[in-house]
C-alpha cells in the first residue's frame, strides 16, 4: 500500500538514503558531512511543506506491508516547469528481490502516463535492480551523466 509521507517518516526514509549511499545505490556524495545535512534539509522541507528548498513542488510516499514502512519515493518537479522527476526511491534491504520494488514503483507511474507527463530519473551505476525496475517500466536511457550515472526518461 502506497501513503503519503509525514515527518514521521523522516527517519526512515533518511537512514535508507544513508546506508543506499554508503552502497552506492545513491551518490557517495551523499556521505559528506555537508552533502549528508543539505539532504536531511532537503529531506525535512519535501515532508513539511510539499517543497524542496529549490522551491520546486515535491512530495514523499511511503511503500508499506502490514502496516510497516518497506520503501520510498521522492517525486519532484523540475525547476522551469520541465517536467517531473522520480527523484529518490528505494527499498528496505530485508524486502528486496520479492517485487517490492517493481510494484511501488509499478505503483506511481499510472498517473503520470494517463497525463502523457514525462518523467525523468537519475540510477547510480551500482543500482542495478532500479535500473532494471526502470527500465521496464517504460523508462528508456537518455544520456550517461557524471561518473556512470544513467539519465533515464519514460517512453510513452
Amino acid at each position: 500500500m502506497m501513503r503519503y509521507a509525514t515527518v514521521h517518516d523522516y527517519d526512515f526514509i533518511i537512514s535508507l538514503i544513508m546506508k543506499e549511499a554508503a552502497n552506492g545505490h545513491f551518490s557517495r556524495k551523499l556521505l559528506n558531512p555537508a552533502a549528508t545535512l543539505g539532504m536531511e534539509k532537503e529531506l525535512m522541507s519535501v515532508l513539511l511543506q510539499h517543497r524542496r528548498i529549490n522551491q520546486c513542488y515535491a512530495y514523499a510516499l511511503i511503500w508499506e506491508r502490514k502496516g510497516y514502512p518497506v520503501g520510498f519515493v521522492v517525486m519532484s518537479a523540475l525547476e522551469r516547469d520541465q517536467g517531473n522527476e522520480l527523484w529518490l526511491a528505494a527499498i528496505a534491504p530485508s524486502y528486496r528481490g520479492l517485487g517490492e520494488g517493481k510494484e511501488m514503483i509499478g505503483a506511481i507511474l499510472p498517473q503520470f502516463k494517463q497525463q502523457g507527463a514525462g518523467l525523468i530519473a537519475r540510477c547510480a551505476p551500482e543500482s542495478e535492480a532500479m535500473f532494471h525496475i526502470l527500465a521496464t517500466s517504460g523508462f528508456v536511457v537518455d544520456a550517461i551523466l557524471e561518473h556512470g550515472t544513467r539519465q533515464l526518461v519514460t517512453s510513452w
